[in-house]
């Protein structure tokens, strides 16, 4: 349901105020009410897992149990095997029978599919999804003199409703996807428009943004801790229990047992911008000024109620300690308890970042012939390097003395000031040119230099200290469990210093878990470089050809990078080094007292390069449309400010090398398409009043007149797509020496009847695969697979959309509208990525097509919306 009403008009007060010549108001109203689901099939734990069995079929990677863990006396460590792979129920943790009793995931069902480490497509549940937009804005223009006129506006946009729940049913144990997030923006703008002579005019306004950002976290204040039968432990939210970087539909996240937590974000933009026009003989010249503060309020709280790891616990163990590959189930860690890792932290302060761009503009539009028109321009702008509001802010000092670890390398600092110098280089020149040479031609052409503002990190980065961490886990390369959950951790404390911060607490010396942001001292304003060239050509009166090239360079781009690392052929030809490396990599990280270093700074280019040809129909006898074909390619090191960094968020865009060499991460962007075609037209119906036929007045008017309709179809090649790899049967260095790419056994491509997903689509195991596994092997022990990023194009898009409207004029001054509009009218189903994860062991889950896009975005499910539209 979609009611929204717009009025305007004059100011009319009567007996208190005529604004009919020079006050005029407008207001708005639109409200959304948008419930909707979408067929998911997921994964969910079955029964059987739910009771201790981890056969699978026979297919179930062996668990071992915890309590077992020993080292002999030749110094190797060894865990005994689970009989049978069924834990008995006296094994399990009186915690993870808590939970269970609770039972906060859906139950199955479908039968699904098992693979080595769990039940796969076995629950099929719709993705309940509702949606409430509540917007209204209003106008207020008021005319002095024909010379003076100014204006006010205002606007407000409130959204609100529920993500999509699927696999877990109890809201307090549902962190990711059944969580509310509302949404308030709020923009004021006030501004005046003087004509000060014939040839000068002066623009100028305010504007105040406010948008604010909520997460709600349905455990709050439930004391979870306790009610599960967690000791010594914070009783603000629910716990996690996943391991970092688990997802919601596998044992590594133990099914969506991820936790989340509360927070409050409000982004405020302050801007004032003045802008001049002179005309003197052929020259127009423009000049302006502009101001753009920026501050940022952001409270939330983290993990004060602890996340508990359970990862690697029931793997069998090699010599040194390290978890055999392919053995070990995360879920089997949980159910009997044993704790490899317990996290705690502490929100100390606000996060309150705070940023200034001040921009200068000249531009001179110059009819130097009749036939030929430059635009030559500079533009300037000054921003300032973000601070924090009361200097409470962060960086890494490589240089530096550790005042937590006695003599260790690097050192977490905290500046009060900016941390980088100010740039004050940001010259922007531009040029563009209209030449008309002969009645049908024109060429144009321009190149400007556009710099990049940098503002501050909108996530919570440089604030390291002013969030306290206890972090309890064991030395390095000593595979014993931490404890038993039932049995709580040690006691939490964080140890306050009198600036506010406080310093990483371990007790066993691993310091893997205390990460640190470094904003380079050296960071500048990245710069993009901008150039097009086009011809246009009046094929005939009604028909426009036009051919144009555009391209562009991004020079200097911010990006993030893990630093903290050593090089990913560390010890090659040494196999006793690689595994002494392996057994305990922490302590062969450069800055060993700390676990990632992620270092910003200037480290990217992109490129991008088009050619397109346009074909436009003008307005003629009720039909015109517009169509174009572009042929283009874009190249970058990574996709988003954090991609570089390793971090588990987007592991297929990390980097292999970054520090070594980040040249090896330039590849195809991962949003490039090579060729896209899209073609849209509008068409009157000739039939009714003011047309061919039937052009008169009464009710066959009304029935068969005023018909319009509207179509637009699309046609892009795919995205290209990026392999990381799984369940290898070698040792490799940990990911943040370098994410895992396959070996490309030869180039892969989609199989030529990708679009068959065969006949049943509800098991992930018996879809048809899009891609052939065979392209990829596994690399050998410690050695990076020769896959690259980005490396093949992905399944194309093809999407339509068709409108039609019919219009009824009521009088003079009301219309009436009825517009149906039907998006993908042909059901061409376009889907997201596949799973890309290379795994010879469970090699049904290669390939697969396991979504379409959504209804919202373009590309997406069938969709059909009416609409009656009343205006006066």
């Amino acid at each position: 349901m979609d009611p929204e009403a717009n009025v305007s008009g004059p100011v009319f007060i009567p007996k208190i105020y005529d604004g009919r010549n020079k006050t005029f108001f407008f207001f708005a109203y639109q409200k959304l009410i948008e419930k909707k689901s979408a067929q998911v099939i997921v994964n969910t734990p079955n029964d059987a897992m739910k009771g201790g069995d981890f056969t699978f079929g026979g297919k179930g990677n062996p668990i071992y149990d915890p309590s077992t863990t020993r080292q002999l006396s030749d110094g190797t460590w060894v865990r005994d095997p689970i009989p049978g792979n069924v834990i008995p129920l006296a094994l399990f943790n009186p915690v993870a029978q808590k939970v269970l009793g609770f039972n906060p995931w859906v139950s199955p069902n479908a039968p699904g599919s098992l693979t080595p480490t769990g039940p796969s497509s076995n629950l099929i549940t719709a993705e309940n999804s509702r949606t409430f937009f509540e917007d209204y804005s209003t106008r207020i223009d008021h005319q002095f003199t024909s010379a003076f006129k100014i204006y006010g506006s205002y606007t407000y946009n409130h959204q609100n409703g529920l993500n999509r729940p699927t696999n877990i049913d109890i809201k307090a144990f549902d962190g990711s996807q059944g969580v509310e997030t509302p949404y308030t923006a709020k923009n004021l703008s006030i501004g005046g428009t003087h004509v000060i002579s014939p040839t000068t005019i002066n623009d100028a306004r305010v504007g105040y943004f406010r948008v604010r950002n909520d997460t709600i976290a349905y455990s709050y204040g439930q004391n979870w801790p306790a009610q599960l039968g967690i000791p010594r432990v914070d009783g603000s939210l629910m716990p996690q229990f996943g391991a970092p970087g688990g997802t919601r539909y596998d044992q590594s996240g133990i099914y969506g047992l991820i936790g989340n937590a509360p927070s409050l974000s409000i982004n405020e933009t302050l801007s004032f911008r003045d802008d001049l026009t002179k005309v003197v003989g052929s020259h127009a010249f423009k000049m302006g000024y502009e101001l753009l503060h920026f501050r940022l309020n952001s409270a939330f709280a983290n993990r004060p109620s602890g996340a508990f790891y359970f990862d690697g616990m029931t793997a069998a163990l090699q010599p040194n300690g390290q978890p055999v590959p392919n053995t070990g189930n995360t879920f089997a860690g949980f159910l009997m308890g044993y704790v490899r890792e317990a996290y705690f932290d502490s929100v100390l302060t606000s996060w309150l970042p705070r940023s200034s761009i001040h921009s200068f503009y000249f531009q001179d539009d110059w009819k130097f012939s009749p036939r030929l028109t430059l635009n030559l321009g500079v533009r300037y702008s000054n921003e300032s390097p973000f601070t924090t509001k009361y200097g409470l802010q962060s960086n890494f000092d490589p240089s530096g003395t550790d005042t937590v670890v006695p003599g260790g390398k690097g050192a977490i600092i905290h500046p009060t000031g900016e941390l980088n110098s100010r740039d004050n280089n940001n010259f922007q020149p531009r040029i563009g040119l209209a030449w008309h040479p002969l009645d049908k031609w024109v060429f144009r052409g321009g190149f400007a230099v556009n710099t990049v503002d940098v503002k501050f990190p909108q996530s919570r980065t440089q604030f390291d200290e002013y969030q306290a961490v206890n972090d309890q886990i064991r030395a390095s390369g000593d595979p014993r469990p931490l404890f038993l959950i039932n049995q709580g951790p040690l006691p939490v404390t964080f140890p306050i210093r009198s600036n506010n911060t406080a310093g990483f607490v371990t007790a066993s010396g691993n310091y893997s878990g205390r990460n640190v942001e470094w904003w380079d001292p050296g960071l500048r304003n990245p710069y993009v470089l901008n150039f097009n060239l086009s011809t246009q050509y009046q094929v005939s009166q009604t028909y426009v050809l036009e051919i144009m090239y555009q391209g562009s360079a991004g020079v200097g781009l911010i990006e993030r990078w893990q630093y903290n690392t050593f090089p990913l052929d560390y010890g090659a030809g040494n196999p006793t080094l690689q595994n002494q490396v392996f057994a305990a990599p922490q302590i062969y990280r450069p800055f060993s007292n700390f676990g990632n270093v992620f270092l910003r700074s200037n480290f990217g280019h992109s490129t991008y390069h088009s050619g397109t040809v346009k074909l436009e129909k003008r307005y003629s006898q009720g039909l015109t449309f517009s169509t174009f074909y572009t042929f283009s390619k874009a190249i970058d090191s990574e996709d988003n400010d954090n991609d570089g960094a390793n971090y588990s968020g987007n592991a297929s865009q990390a980097g292999v090398a970054p520090i070594q060499n980040r040249g090896l991460e330039k590849a195809r962007a991962g949003f490039d398409r090579s060729h896209r075609f899209i073609a849209f037209t509008t068409y009157e119906l000739p039939v009714g009043k003011g047309r061919h036929f039937m052009n008169r007045s009464g009710w066959l008017n009304a029935v068969f007149g005023g018909y319009e309709i509207a179509y637009i179809q699309t046609l892009e090649s795919g995205n290209p797509y990026t392999f990381t790899f799984a369940d290898s049967p070698f040792n490799y260095y940990p990911t943040y020496v370098g994410v895992r790419r396959p070996n490309r056994v030869k180039q892969p491509t989609l199989l030529p009847d990708w679009g068959n997903v065969g006949g049943d689509r509800f098991n992930q195991e018996n879809r048809n695969p899009i891609i052939d596994i065979n392209d990829f092997a596994y690399p050998a022990a410690f050695t990076p697979g020769n896959s690259g990023r980005n490396i093949m194009t992905g399944t194309r898009l093809l999407w339509a959309q068709l409108s039609a409207q019919k219009n009824w004029t009521i009088k003079e001054r009301a219309r009436l509208q009825l517009r149906w509009d039907f998006q993908n009218p042909w059901h061409n189903y376009n889907f997201d990525p596949p799973s890309l994860t290379v795994t010879f062991k469970d090699p049904g889950s290669f390939g697969k097509l396991l979504s379409d896009q959504r209804t919202a975005s373009i590309g997406g499910e069938p969709l059909m919306n009416l609409t009656l539209q009343l205006t006066w």
